[in-house]
């Protein structure tokens, strides 16, 4: 398994190993590339289904990143922060990227999506056509969720049934729910590492929200605040895995974003 397959194992067109490395491309590409970080304790697989439903588009290549640590890339050592997160994915992403792109992220991905789009804005990469962001407040807000690297098992246990998500199988199983706990407490080192500094993109931000959310429609209008760009709030039914609840209605609602955001390019 090449380190590509390790970091991307779930996109439906194969990305192969490629020596080029490019920091820019034409927006005649037929396609538009999604990068899709997950939410903390999660990996690539939350957006497996997405890529399958991407099949039927013509136009569209979600591609979901797998962190250290997880899946594909279980025996690699987890980043011990959003900086070496970031510096990993970087360090691959120009050998896939082949089109305009969107970075999307979940939760802790949203944190992790944002400084990689800052990253590449600052190195000089071509620009992301569009940030968007799902149930995370903005980097420069204070955490609404009282969920920290810091808490106890039984409070990350009470919290964590209140968000949903978590399958009852896990919570349920001794030996699961102590591994599901250990990773989740180190994606909270990671995301607790996000340093805000004044950083602005210049590109667009969309961010998504669940009505009962403690990243609610009130918390998320903040990401107004780190763009220079145009800023789209869009509120859905749901808690705080509303993206994976929704099912179908999110991900239609998702991809007519995309596209829409495509079809401006032409």
């Amino acid at each position: 398994m090449n380190i590509l397959q390790k970091w991307f194992p779930f996109n439906h067109r194969k990305i192969r190993e490629e020596n080029e490395n490019r920091t820019s491309f034409s927006h005649a590409e037929e396609r538009i590339q999604v990068f899709c970080f997950p939410s903390a304790g999660s990996g690539a697989s939350l957006y497996r289904t997405w890529c399958d439903a991407a099949k039927n588009t013509g136009d569209i290549d979600f591609i979901p990143v797998e962190i250290p640590g997880r899946g594909n890339h279980i025996t690699s050592p987890a980043a011990a922060s959003i900086d070496e997160l970031v510096e990993g994915f970087l360090s691959v992403f120009p050998k896939v990227v082949r089109s305009p792109y969107i970075i999307y992220g979940h939760s802790f991905g949203a944190a992790v999506a944002f400084q990689a789009a800052h990253t590449l804005q600052e190195r000089g990469f071509q620009f992301p056509e569009k940030l968007i962001v799902a149930g995370r407040h903005a980097p420069h807000m204070k955490d609404p969720n009282p969920m920290s690297s810091t808490s106890t098992d039984e409070e990350i246990i009470e919290e964590i049934k209140k968000m949903g998500g978590t399958p009852q199988a896990i919570l349920n199983h001794p030996e699961m729910l102590q591994w599901t706990l250990s990773q989740l407490r180190g994606d909270l080192r990671t995301h607790e590492s996000l340093k805000y500094t004044g950083q602005k993109l210049q590109i667009p931000i969309e961010a998504h929200c669940a009505t009962h959310d403690d990243a609610n429609k009130e918390i998320m209008e903040y990401w107004k605040d780190v763009t220079v760009e145009k800023f789209q709030v869009k509120e859905f039914e749901g808690h705080h895995f509303f993206i994976q609840a929704l099912g179908t209605t999110y991900l239609n609602s998702l991809i007519d974003t995309i596209a829409q955001t495509r079809k401006s390019l032409s």
